[in-house]
């Protein structure tokens, strides 16, 4: 299921290689609705200036459910 959703981002993982997926960041955070939500992987280091997020800072985006 692909939705878009806003997440109040409350962790963010050092970032580790993986053979995969070049660079593994785990994120995880709060939908609006207040349930937890992780974002895995996460390519941090390779997302443009304007796309990087911090804590604690609100983001909208596209996701999908593994599965």
């Amino acid at each position: 299921m692909i939705e878009q959703v806003c997440i109040l981002i409350a962790v963010k993982t050092y970032p580790v290689f993986s053979q995969k997926y070049i660079e593994l960041v785990c994120t995880a955070g709060f939908r609006e609705d207040g349930s937890w939500i992780r974002l895995y992987p996460s390519p941090f280091r390779f997302l443009r200036d304007d796309q990087r997020y911090s804590k604690y800072q609100w983001i909208e985006l596209t996701v999908k459910k593994r599965g």
